[in-house]
């Protein structure tokens, strides 16, 4: 037996060997034994705790039986026999009592929980044995067995967590008596980072129980500080942090504590002690967590916001000036990596200026500002223009007013003498356009171009670089090119000059790198310019001909990417007559590429060729057609790539190391490890695909079978949710696509059994994919889909056995939404704090929860509508049975108003498309509840709703006695609503209500002339017009106006055709506007011909005199040109 021990203990020293070779030999020699003999492997393993004498052999050992236990993906352990395991188990046991080093009492205690966890996994009613266990060896205090302890309840908070579900009294006492000054630190210690692994797995009203611990923790945390155990006090803290991000709960009352102390730690500088920077920083993580959730009491205690601006700054300053900058794409992540006191202190102030907002920040930062941008130490310089860059998202409304003047401060430190203080000036600027635009672009181009333009003359590549960086954000952000006309000569000549004397051949590294963001400036030029650049066209596309002819090197792949996507830019932007032809010639060069395999999916420039195809298919249209034989193949190409994944057990370290480099998400209790540009590549194709057909329309029919199968296959894709997105806005395009091809018999061959095919694939895997989404913002993009693909479909299209799964997704997303928004509402009203993965404050993350609810409703009305619509012989059982019952309840006063809203919008779709018997029963619940709701003139969404359901009746209601009789009283209470909100703000929402109140107000005077008393309301409507935001709307009303008119209404027109001058002043007002379609202007241009050669001049300059000046000007146009 000894001599087979010692051969094993050879082998397992082998598997310890640097030699590769040797190494490898060893560990197939591990395996064929263990697959050949289990159980005397797995013994064998537990032999080396007793047998060996070497620690390293021991531990290894340890190791490899853990992982033949724990990992589901070798069947190992579950081929041993019973017998082995309980030796084993009851082996492990007995090694764990007498066991006296803390290593590998560690390293059998973890055994041991994987082998409870296996236990009650398969017996649910088992209980976990070495938990019971643990519980007795603590009884005598030994602080080997405690601190033990403490590790094997952190670790089953991991592994295990169910089984300390029924120990929450025992461990919550054992905690605190562990916290106390007598037990030794370590223990303490322990005991710190095992109640931060525990309190997340309590109810959220228990957590808060655990607030008592939290100053005995925090005092554990600066006796470590004291006694100079750095590593314990960073691990103590970063496991704080780690529960503050998990639950606020213990911490609510004791949130002063924790602002002060994490405080403490970034000021206090001692003699006795020094207190380590990455402890600092988890300090001021953990500072940054509480002005996300506790920024009320950041406020409210006197001298904290001051502290944190303070501590923020600070680490701002804390900059290395002799760190090198290696590449112009990564220039922050080296100059600042994301883990350093800059990144940090920039988090400070970028999380306080979110959360609190300009007036509760703004002037106490800039008490310091002056000052910093006046020092003579550069790094203060530095941190002055950081702050200013990190708050200008934040309080963007307070800094406005005086943006001049902040202007003023940072212009000068475009000359400051030190590299990096004006680099980060650039910086600043770049921030400034897209923050103030356009006001910074407007008034103080004069200000900031010159500087800018002078630092073409800096001898730092990296300088001119960040200055073509700038100036593209500059541009991209310009709404007017006035402000600029000036510098643009001086800019294009400083572009041009970066491309001069060019060897591609032996081009430099600082040559490329700012060959390739010259170039991106010029295509923002373009844009900015429009038509205006057409005088640098022909020298453009001769540069861009030059590059992608010459620049062949691999590290110049960027560079000819992003001209190509330069070429197409100015294409589309300034419309050149002769930009076909250039195209076309880009075109060839971009098919050459391809058909000599010089592109791959981890090309750089492949993303720009893609994105400039798409450009070039705006502009050319079905020109481009012949093109997609040689695009599509690349396209399905790069959409049909296979998922790269990588799937590991949770509990298995090893093989974790194969994710490193990848996203990983949880599922269950495995880990999977993505490769993301895979994925970013295959969204990129699909965002191209969408791009070409929503231009191409039925051009693109050939290749629509080829996408959808493609498409289809990755709508349900769970690792990447811009694939589902693009996914979802591809499906209705391609179904369009066939239905236009079939309309004007574009090929042969294609017939409705088709379509019919397509519709049904369509719709299962939409139906798949809304029942397991998880985002609302792509749950809303595929109901869209749904909506579009029955819209598109038409009447003769959908048929029976297509309703109840349509309606399974109505019925169970109102159901889900309701809830999510009711949860979201209870959320904002508790006040919850929370921040995402993008840095977003909580209020902001729950109203943009709350809009993409709001969408999801106003998808599954649409469907509603446009069932109702195309098949409601088919549809009205199922909604009449299954879903008029939640908006029976949900239109009603004191439900969320969103309700509400789009409770009216979907009654209002039956009346609209349903038989005339179901009118009366839907009349009286919306004349019941639009009653009752809009005298609630704040909220504007339902009132819009309830007034179109009261447009819609009127429209088809004109033989029915019942709304006869409603009538007058209703258009009363419009009136009275009308008048009510005319003193009110005139937004957008407002605008809208208004339309649709005046329109119901014109369709009851239309429809019911004889009931109502037209001859007073007719002329209140007409004083109301024009619709100013609706289009529908608007020309509903034009088209009712203009009929009057030539009916010689006298109502409307009044008498001695005195209301003249208001219905031309309607008709100016709506013609060429989007309000309306060509159909509406004709008749309006027709109309004002007649009275044309009806009126006399003095008179029509009569009519209009009263008219404001813009609108006078656009009505003499018109006339003019008739």
């Amino acid at each position: 037996m000894n001599e087979n021990l010692s051969e094993f203990e050879d082998l397992v020293k082998r598997l310890l060997l640097p030699d590769n070779t040797v190494r490898g030999k060893a560990e197939e020699q591990y395996y064929t034994y263990l697959t050949e003999d289990t159980d005397s492997c797995l013994t064998f393993l537990l032999s080396m705790i007793n047998f060996s004498e070497a620690d390293e052999v021991i531990a290894l050992s340890l190791v490899l039986l853990r992982r033949n236990v724990v990992s589901e993906f070798n069947p190992f352990w579950s081929k041993s026999t019973e017998e082995t395991q309980n030796t084993i188990h009851q082996s492990l046991f007995e090694e764990y009592t007498k066991q006296k080093r803390f290593y590998f009492k560690k390293l059998i205690a973890d055994i041991l929980i994987a082998i409870d966890k296996k236990s009650m996994t398969e017996n649910e009613n088992k209980n976990d044995e070495f938990l019971i266990y643990l519980f007795k060896t603590i009884e005598n205090n030994s602080e080997l067995e405690l601190q033990t302890f403490m590790y094997i309840i952190k670790e089953m908070c991991v592994y295990n967590p169910q089984a300390l579900v029924t120990k929450v009294g025992e461990l919550s006492e054992l905690f605190s008596n562990c916290l106390s000054n007598e037990v030794n630190l370590n223990i303490r210690s322990d005991t710190t980072i095992a109640i931060c692994s525990f309190i997340p797995l309590l109810e959220k009203e228990n957590q808060e129980e655990y607030n008592i611990l939290i100053p005995l923790m925090v005092d554990v945390l600066w006796a470590l500080i004291e006694n100079g155990d750095q590593d314990l006090a960073e691990n103590c803290l970063k496991s704080i942090v780690q529960l503050a991000s998990r639950t606020i709960k213990p911490f609510k009352k004791q949130t002063k504590l924790i602002l002060e102390q994490m405080l403490k730690i970034n000021e206090t500088e001692n003699e006795k002690f020094e207190i380590d920077m990455p402890l600092k920083l988890l300090a001021v993580e953990l500072l940054i967590t509480f002005i996300e959730t506790a920024s009320g009491v950041v406020v409210e205690t006197e001298g904290f916001l001051t502290r944190l601006i303070q501590c923020g700054i600070q680490l701002l300053t804390n900059i290395d000036e002799n760190e090198e900058i290696d590449d112009f794409d990564n220039t922050k992540e080296t100059i600042v990596e994301e883990l350093s006191p800059v990144s940090k202190g920039g988090s400070i102030i970028d999380r306080i200026s979110l959360q609190l907002g300009g007036e509760m920040i703004v002037k106490d930062i800039f008490k310091l500002i002056p000052d910093l941008l006046g020092s003579e130490f550069w790094n203060y310089r530095f941190a002055g223009l950081r702050t200013l860059e990190y708050i200008s998202e934040g309080c963007r409304k307070t800094m406005l007013p005086e943006l001049g003047s902040i202007v003023e401060l940072v212009v000068p430190m475009l000359s400051d003498p030190h590299f990096r203080v004006c680099y980060q000036a650039i910086d600043t600027i770049q921030e400034f356009t897209v923050g103030f635009c356009p006001f910074l672009q407007n008034d103080y181009s004069d200000l900031i171009l010159p500087k800018l333009i002078k630092l073409f003359d800096s001898e730092s590549y990296l300088m001119k670089a960040n200055v073509c960086a700038c100036l593209t954000k500059y541009l991209q952000k310009i709404k007017n090119p006035e402000p600029i006309v000036d510098y643009i000569a001086s800019i294009m000549d400083n572009l041009l000059k970066v491309f001069e004397n060019t060897n591609y051949n032996s081009q430099t590294k600082e040559e490329l790198i700012v060959q390739e963001q010259a170039i991106s400036t010029i295509a923002a030029m373009s844009i900015a310019l429009k038509a205006d650049f057409l005088g640098y066209y022909d020298q453009i596309m001769k540069l861009s001909k030059a590059i992608l002819k010459e620049a062949t090197l691999d590290e110049q792949r960027l560079l000819c990417g992003k001209t190509i996507d330069c070429v197409a830019l100015i294409g589309r932007a300034t419309g050149h007559e002769s930009f076909e032809n250039d195209a076309l010639e880009v075109m060839k060069i971009m098919i050459d590429a391809q058909e000599n395999s010089e592109i791959n999916s981890d090309d750089p420039k492949l993303p720009y060729i893609l994105k400039a195809w798409a450009q070039i298919a705006v502009v050319l249209k079905e020109k481009f057609v012949p093109y997609l034989e040689v695009l599509m193949p690349l396209i399905w190409e790069q959409a049909g790539q296979k998922i790269d994944l990588i799937v590991v057990d949770e509990l298995d370290t090893q093989a974790q190391e194969a994710l490193i480099g990848r996203e990983v998400i949880v599922f269950g209790d495995k880990l999977i490890g993505i490769n993301t540009t895979v994925l970013i590549s295959i969204s990129k194709a699909l965002e191209l695909c969408y791009s070409l057909v929503h231009v191409l329309g039925h051009h693109f029919i050939q290749y629509v079978d080829k996408t959808l199968e493609i498409v289809l296959h990755l709508t349900p894709c769970i690792y990447d949710h811009k694939i589902r997105y693009y996914c979802s806005l591809l499906i209705p395009e391609l179904f369009n696509s066939i239905v236009l091809a079939l309309k004007l018999k574009t090929i042969n061959n294609l017939d409705k059994n088709v379509l019919d095919h397509f519709f049904n694939e369509s719709i299962k895997e939409l139906y798949n994919a809304v029942m397991s989404e998880s985002k609302q913002d792509i749950l809303s993009s595929q109901l869209e889909a749904i909506s579009d693909l029955i819209e598109y479909y038409g009447k003769e299209g959908i048929d029976e056995q297509n309703i109840p799964i349509l309606i399974e997704v109505i019925v169970s997303e109102i159901k889900d939404s309701v809830q999510r928004r009711e949860l979201l509402i209870q959320k904002t009203i508790e006040g919850e704090k929370y921040v995402d993965e993008s840095g977003l404050s909580g209020d902001i993350i729950l109203q943009q929860d709350l809009q993409e609810e709001n969408e999801i409703f106003e998808a599954l009305t649409q469907i509603i509508s446009n069932l109702a619509q195309n098949c409601f012989q088919f549809f009205y059982p199922h909604f009449e049975k299954l879903i008029f019952p939640f908006f029976n309840i949900l239109i009603k006063l004191g439900n969320h108003p969103i309700n509400s809203q789009y409770s009216f919008s979907a009654l209002s779709s039956i009346i609209l498309y349903g038989e005339q018997n179901l009118f009366q029963f839907y009349w009286e619940i919306i004349k019941e509840n639009a009653l009752e709701w809009m005298p609630h003139i704040e909220q504007t969404g339902v009132m819009q709703a309830a007034a179109y359901a009261i447009g819609v009746c009127a429209q088809r209601a004109e033989s029915d006695q019942l709304f006869k009789k409603d009538a007058p009283a209703i258009a009363n209470f419009i009136i009275q609503t009308l008048q009510a909100i005319s003193e009110l703000e005139n937004d957008d929402d407002m605008l809208l209500a208004k339309d649709h109140l005046i329109s119901a107000l014109g369709k009851i005077c239309f429809y019911h002339s004889q009931t109502v008393p037209f001859s007073e309301l007719a002329p209140v409507w007409l004083q109301l017009l024009p619709i100013e935001k609706d289009h529908k709307e608007a020309q509903w009303n034009i088209k009712s106006l203009v009929k009057y008119i030539e009916n010689n209404n006298n109502v409307i027109l009044g008498e001695n055709n005195q209301n003249l001058a208001k219905i031309f002043q309607i008709l100016t007002f709506s013609i060429n506007t989007s309000l309306l379609n060509k159909e509406s202007q004709d008749q309006i241009l027709k109309l004002f011909g007649q009275f044309k050669n009806e009126y006399q001049s003095n008179q029509i300059e009569s009519l209009i005199q009263d008219f404001e000046q813009e609108l006078k000007e656009k009505f003499v146009e018109i006339w003019e040109k008739l």
